[in-house]
């Protein structure tokens, strides 16, 4: 979906999830975004959970948002929403170090420059274009028919930028560049998203996973599955 709200990505629900698992998401998510916890950043996460809650939350304002929603992508890959993990507990993780989004894949769907860029403005605020919507970055993994069997759980590393702690985000010390942030004013982490690879995962899969836990509001995660 671009330009629009994706109501269960932002609460990281499938489209099939009942009352009980869209109150419960809605839950777990505002008590990390609730604008009195955070900056502005959080304040305007914590607008976009309540607006995919009040939606999905009434019987017939999810019926007619629904009907709104494009189908799932044609072929014979089987499109999994909401595959984050929540629980401590789970599969063993089919690759065992952490997969960079930035560092460990070739091709993006946008570019890497513009993945970057795009990700940097949720953070800075600068140079947002107006009515920027919501995107998918688009990666491919590439599993074995052994793995793809199996399933499990896969670490990726997102890109996150953070005030330059050492110059508080002016990218300057005193008359200087700050080093800490090569005059940048931000520094750039890598959190971790975890996902869960089901059984019996074809060819074509896409699975798909907000980014609004990290602060990112203007991209979503999209993973085909490739078996070789």
């Amino acid at each position: 979906m671009t330009g629009e709200k994706d109501h269960y990505l932002v609460l990281g629900i499938p489209r099939t999830a009942g009352d009980q698992v869209v109150r419960s998401a809605f839950r777990e998510l505002a008590r990390q975004y609730r604008p009195q916890w955070g900056g502005p950043e959080k304040g305007r996460g914590f607008q976009d959970i309540l607006e995919a809650y009040e939606v999905l939350s009434d019987p017939l304002e999810r019926a007619a948002y629904d009907k709104g929603l494009p189908p799932a992508p044609e072929g014979a890959g089987v499109e999994e929403r909401a595959s984050v993990l929540r629980r401590r507990a789970g599969p063993e993780p089919l690759i065992l170090e952490p997969v960079s989004l930035v560092n460990d894949f070739q091709t993006f769907a946008p570019s890497l420059e513009e993945m970057v860029s795009r990700i940097m403005r949720n953070f800075t605020g600068i140079r947002v274009p107006k009515g920027e919507g919501l995107q998918g970055l688009n990666v491919a993994i590439t599993l074995t028919p052994g793995e793809a069997a199996r399933g499990g759980i896969l670490s990726m590393g997102v890109p996150v930028f953070y005030r330059c702690p050492f110059c508080g985000g002016r990218g300057r010390q005193w008359l200087f560049p700050c080093m800490g942030c090569a005059g940048q004013g931000m520094v750039e982490e890598e959190e971790r998203l975890v996902l869960r690879v089901p059984p019996m995962v074809t060819e074509g899969t896409v699975l798909e996973a907000p980014l609004l836990r990290m602060g990112i509001r203007n991209l979503y995660l999209r993973v085909h599955i490739e078996i070789d």
